[in-house]
């Protein structure tokens, strides 16, 4: 995907707010987090002033600023001013934060960006969509369609009830309608996905493009019987 989607990513003391291309996550939360673990490890807490003054951290955000090449705004920078600022850092010094204060939630941070790789997720489920759709415009019975937009939204919906279920779709829109959620609010970049939802994302949307590819399915009503035997 082109666009710098905002994620919302769940962990089990709370949610972080992380950009999926530039990888820069919220910094605040990841330490609001982090503290919640260290309570329950009977340590105190750790205020992000302090940690950012360290020695030791300081040295590490120059060695990234180092290998990498990134100037000091590509590993943390400060958006908003007053009590509405919010730090973001970038994957690196996220989860080196994460190691720095608790065990526990280090283990969880490495979990969910390293071995279940959600933001990669995420960028293939997106891209895995827009080819769905161009091969959904060359099925036997759109050909002729000037515009399949309905179709494209239909069969998304009908992927979504799949891949979460209606308890979680459920109480999805009833957060979109209470206005917790924006209307437009995109569910894969909500705390409901976590990597399990992208990776049955970009399989059941490569299985559809395969089956479009091999004319096991070439219409509208074969798309939704297809989509319903997906496991």
């Amino acid at each position: 995907m082109n666009t710098n989607q905002l994620l919302t990513i769940s962990f089990p003391k709370g949610t972080l707010d992380i950009f999926h291309k530039t990888q820069m996550g919220n910094l605040n939360q990841l330490l609001q987090m982090a503290n919640v673990h260290r309570f329950e490890e009977g340590k105190n807490a750790i205020r992000l002033d302090t940690f950012l003054n360290r020695k030791n951290t300081k040295d590490f955000i120059k060695s990234v600023m180092r290998v990498e090449d990134l100037s000091l705004e590509e590993v943390i920078k400060v958006k908003g001013r007053g009590k509405g600022a919010k730090t973001y850092a970038n994957l690196f010094l996220l989860i080196y934060c994460a190691e720095q204060l608790s065990t526990d939630f280090h283990v969880h941070v490495i979990k969910i960006f390293i071995n279940n790789q959600i933001l990669k997720s995420r960028d293939d489920g997106g891209n895995d969509f827009k080819e769905l759709n161009h091969y959904l415009n060359k099925m036997g019975d759109r050909k002729d369609c000037k515009d399949n937009r309905g179709l494209f939204i239909q069969v998304a919906l009908k992927l979504r009830f799949k891949i979460f279920g209606s308890e979680i779709m459920e109480k999805f829109n009833k957060d979109k309608e209470c206005g917790i959620l924006h209307t437009n609010f995109n569910i894969w970049n909500s705390k409901y996905a976590n990597s399990v939802h992208q990776d049955k994302r970009v399989k059941y949307e490569n299985l559809l493009i395969n089956y479009i590819q091999m004319d096991f399915v070439s219409s509208k009503d074969e798309i939704y019987k297809a989509i319903e035997k997906l496991i």
